[in-house]
């Protein structure tokens, strides 16, 4: 009797499977633009965080000031001042905008109006921050005016 020839085959025998480490060469390149993104991305939040410095310390100053004018450590002009001298100083110095270093009255005025988009210091109770504030006794509602400086913080960008 002859034998069968497929019975003296073998079986089968797949190869093994790939193995991950290392990587293919498009797993490589996927990895290094991610890393790439991401340092862009930590880059761009930090030197953001650091523009923006000057305008978190005014505003923690705003505060301190809106502190000490409600424990009575400063008067409504003192305020009006001292917030006056914060914008100018934000604006001047930590930002560059020379154009309002000379700038009072009505002109300042329009261009904080500019900066908050609204009318707030033209028409409203900021207008003390123009001219106003160097009359005797200027019409002054601190409590309004924190606020539109508050908004007008908000507002500035670097």
């Amino acid at each position: 009797m002859e034998s069968d020839p497929l019975q003296q085959l073998r079986d089968v025998h797949l190869p093994p499977d790939p193995a991950w480490w290392p990587p293919a060469f498009g797993w490589w390149l996927l990895a290094a633009l991610i890393i790439a993104a991401v340092v862009w991305l930590v880059r761009r939040a930090v030197i953001a965080h650091r523009k923006r410095a000057p305008i978190r310390s005014a505003k923690t100053l705003l505060a301190g000031m809106y502190a000490a004018y409600g424990e009575g450590q400063l008067s409504a002009v003192e305020f009006l001042h001292q917030g006056n001298e914060m914008l100018k100083r934000l604006l001047v110095r930590a930002f560059g905008r020379q154009k309002y270093a000379r700038m009072s009255g009505e002109r300042w005025l329009q261009e904080l109006d500019l900066i908050s988009s609204s009318d707030d210091f033209t028409l409203g109770s900021g207008r003390v921050l123009g001219a106003q504030r160097f009359k005797p006794e200027p019409d002054i509602n601190v409590e309004e005016l924190n606020q539109q400086l508050q908004k007008l913080l908000q507002m500035v960008r670097p």
